[in-house]
């Protein structure tokens, strides 16, 4: 039998057009299954380009995602099985926190630079949708009143989350140290980012990415006075909300 016969129109023995049929009804199963592991927002280790453009798609909007992450140790090749909220991407691969503090580089199923390789991740973002507000700067007496004004904000907005950026905010003559204060905040599970600005004898000032307002209630920080720069707060909810003309609402099934 002949590999191909272009008299009889056969490859292999099989019929020219039933081969071309098989070969696309296979190219359309393999595309369709892999749009259901995108729009279920699971990607498999081989599956980083993508899994980090959607990431950075939901980032850019001001949503909040913790990870789901199976693989395993680099060192030892130990099974690993976690969670953690994405704090950046670097390169091919995600910095995550996990609820326990720790900070881990996770990398596709071919990693070895990272500390963990992974065989799926699967990203469950706080909310489902998600909008913006720009504040101008504020100043509060004490750590208290601030936290009661962003309160206050999620009250008005029936919120289901609230999170909150400051591209700097000075906490005045505290009697806590800067190394204190960054701990504090760095304990916090639910926040993408905190770093250090600037410090002096009298003010110690931080910025802060996506801290959502109930992790800001676990610390409590001393200080005669804060001051902060502009402020960008996303509420954010389990179901669409209806806010009326001059807000733009992000969904995450748009962002997938």
């Amino acid at each position: 039998m002949k590999a191909i016969d272009p008299k009889e129109g056969r490859v292999f023995g099989v019929n020219l057009v039933d081969l071309i049929v098989v070969i696309i009804v296979a190219f359309l199963l393999f595309s369709f299954g892999s749009k259901v592991l995108v729009k279920d927002m699971t990607y498999s280790g081989n599956e980083m380009y993508n899994a980090i453009q959607a990431y950075q798609r939901l980032d850019m909007k001001g949503f909040l995602v913790e990870t789901d992450i199976d693989g395993k140790w680099i060192a030892d090749e130990k099974e690993f099985s976690g969670k953690g909220i994405i704090t950046e991407t670097r390169g091919g691969a995600f910095a995550v926190k996990t609820p326990d503090g720790k900070n881990l580089l996770v990398g596709g199923s071919m990693g070895y630079l990272e500390d963990i390789a992974t065989s799926k991740l699967h990203f469950r973002p706080l909310d489902n949708y998600v909008t913006a507000l720009y504040l101008e700067p504020r100043s509060f007496s004490n750590y208290k009143e601030m936290f009661d004004h962003f309160k206050d904000i999620k009250q008005e907005y029936q919120t289901d989350h609230l999170l909150i950026s400051m591209d700097h905010i000075t906490f005045l003559n505290s009697s806590d140290s800067a190394q204190k204060i960054f701990n504090d905040f760095d304990s916090l599970y639910m926040l993408k980012y905190v770093g250090i600005v600037q410090t002096s004898d009298r003010e110690a000032t931080f910025k802060i990415e996506l801290v959502e307002l109930s992790e800001l209630e676990k610390i409590d920080i001393a200080s005669e006075g804060i001051e902060t720069g502009k402020i960008e707060v996303h509420p954010g909810y389990a179901s669409e909300p209806n806010l009326g003309e001059g807000f733009h609402v992000a969904s995450i099934e748009d962002l997938k």
